[in-house]
């Protein structure tokens, strides 16, 4: 008795493929470095993908902050302007105009401060170099990020405080307050 005489002849006609994949699913794989650590990382909240064909609504952020290193560097530049080592010109496309009057004022006032007399003149004088130390961001709303910053220079610490709307286009400090 042969088993072809045992089966009837439509359950015998079965492919090697299909018979194969019945035979063998595939297992779930994840790895882990150590229990509870992934083989691989995830991504980073910070981290975001560059050119993403997907059209952006004009008006509206590309992202909803702006980033921590164009941040620092708007905080250094405040700072500098405010203690009248940098020309208030500078920022004008990224601050609000009553704003950037009221930056220039302080730079101004900080130069005709009796304390800077005798001193070399703003012009001529060595920079007092500030390192950002640390940045926050805090989202308020759409378009709208509030910042703080913390700067170490030669002489003192100092702190930066900035409002930024996304305005026309770009992000644009609309309040600030320097420490």
């Amino acid at each position: 008795m042969s088993i072809s005489t045992l089966a009837p002849t439509r359950y015998t006609s079965v492919s090697a493929d299909a018979a194969a994949s019945a035979r063998q699913l595939s297992l779930p794989l994840s790895w882990e470095v150590s229990p509870g650590v992934p083989a691989i990382p995830q991504v980073p909240r910070h981290l975001h993908v560059v050119g993403t064909t997907e059209p952006r609504v004009t008006g509206e952020p590309q992202t909803d902050r702006p980033t921590v290193e164009w941040v620092a560097r708007m905080a250094r530049a405040v700072a500098e302007v405010g203690a009248g080592e940098r020309p208030p010109g500078q920022l004008t496309r990224w601050v609000e105009r009553d704003q950037l009057r009221l930056l220039a004022a302080r730079g101004a006032a900080v130069a005709r401060h009796p304390s800077t007399r005798g001193r070399v003149t703003v012009a001529n004088r060595p920079r007092a170099l500030q390192q950002v130390r640390s940045i926050r961001l805090c989202p308020i709303a759409p378009g709208i990020v509030e910042t703080s910053a913390v700067l170490v220079g030669t002489e003192r610490a100092r702190a930066v405080a900035m409002r930024f709307e996304f305005i026309t286009e770009r992000w644009l400090l609309t309040a600030f307050s320097l420490g």
